[in-house]
């Protein structure tokens, strides 16, 4: 994932990002290295806030050790913490982590990552049962990016997804399933992408 990463930086495609630029805490009081890296990186802003409000969830189930979760939460903090400035140390840290919280909330995939048969998009979504945080990053032709992230889209009874921009944005984006997969339809989101790039197709369980 770094790869598809400097790409989008090397490519200077322009892009817009729908989730607010900001981790889960206040990075004016970030002391050490990891959690400066993680302000200073925003691809690893989205997966920071959506721990937050999977651990969150988790404390709150009904029955839940909350003792447990939170020794669990710490061990985290001390493995992401071993990362320091390492990209993919404090992402996989982020991912196991979130990993191990879906196993602990009553939410259907409440973690899962998706990529398309070319492992050129990849897609994360966090589900908390009534709204869900959805990442997208795409490498197009010529190194064009889609870049795009949203904290709560919305979540219907049938596991869609849907997304629609605010005031200024006409972006509509649908996460549709597909039989053990999840069909993309984006209609107006030409701002998030380049020109040689898009987010549609079908996206099955990265393994």
């Amino acid at each position: 994932m770094r790869s598809l990463v400097a790409i989008a930086a090397l490519a200077g495609c322009v892009f817009a990002f729908s989730a607010q630029a900001n981790p889960s805490y206040d990075c004016a009081k970030a002391l050490s290295v990891a959690e400066k890296e993680i302000c200073r990186v925003p691809d690893l802003q989205w997966f920071d806030r959506q721990l937050a409000r999977l651990f969150n969830l988790a404390k709150e189930q009904a029955g839940a050790n909350r003792e447990r979760i939170v020794v669990q939460q710490r061990q985290f903090i001390v493995r992401r913490e071993a990362c320091r400035a390492d990209y993919d140390c404090l992402q996989g840290a982020y991912k196991a982590r979130l990993a191990e919280l879906a196993t602990q909330v009553n939410v259907f995939e409440a973690y899962a990552e998706y990529s398309t048969k070319t492992s050129s998009s990849t897609m994360w979504i966090v589900r908390d049962g009534y709204h869900a945080g959805v990442k997208i990053l795409t490498v197009g032709g010529g190194g064009h990016t889609c870049v795009f992230e949203a904290d709560n889209a919305t979540t219907t009874g049938k596991g869609v997804v849907k997304w629609r921009g605010t005031a200024g944005d006409a972006c509509r984006i649908d996460i549709i399933p597909d039989a053990d997969a999840l069909r993309v339809e984006t209609h107006d989101c030409q701002d998030y992408c380049g020109m040689r790039a898009q987010m549609d197709g079908v996206y099955s369980h990265a393994r």
